[in-house]
């Protein structure tokens, strides 16, 4: 795996909850990443819903709007448990874009285009597992 792919995917799991403001706690509930992405309020998650929320977060850190993102510029609490920071990496929005099939994916159990109720649970669980020290 290519470091920009590396770095985009570990922002694509970091900021699937998070608040989009930098000094904020991630989302660490399902009732709070349903809140936030959820738009037609169906009670599930479609790749749609969840695009557009990571996409609406990768513009809320990128403070420059130039379309990209530095390694800097991203929060290391919203990397707790990603695989490691690349150094010097960059991360460009069509990168970040082209990322978040596969991480969709692999909370998208049963792989029927939703996550519901216990796949967002999970999510949910994955990204509290992330946020605690030593993780």
């Amino acid at each position: 795996m290519n470091p920009r792919t590396q770095a985009a995917i570990a922002l694509v799991l970091a900021l699937a909850g998070s608040s989009g403001i930098a000094t904020a706690q991630p989302v660490d509930t399902a009732e709070q990443l349903l809140e936030r992405m959820d738009r037609n309020v169906d009670g599930k998650i479609s790749f749609e819903e969840y695009r557009n929320a990571m996409v609406r977060r990768f513009d809320a850190i990128d403070v420059d709007g130039d379309g990209t993102l530095e390694a800097q510029e991203i929060p290391p609490e919203w990397l707790a448990g990603a695989p490691s920071r690349v150094a010097g990496a960059t991360v460009s929005r069509l990168d970040f874009g082209d990322s978040l099939q596969p991480v969709y994916d692999r909370f998208d159990a049963n792989k029927d285009g939703q996550m519901d109720a216990a796949e967002i649970a999970a999510f949910a669980a994955a990204r509290k597992t992330q946020e605690e020290p030593g993780a």
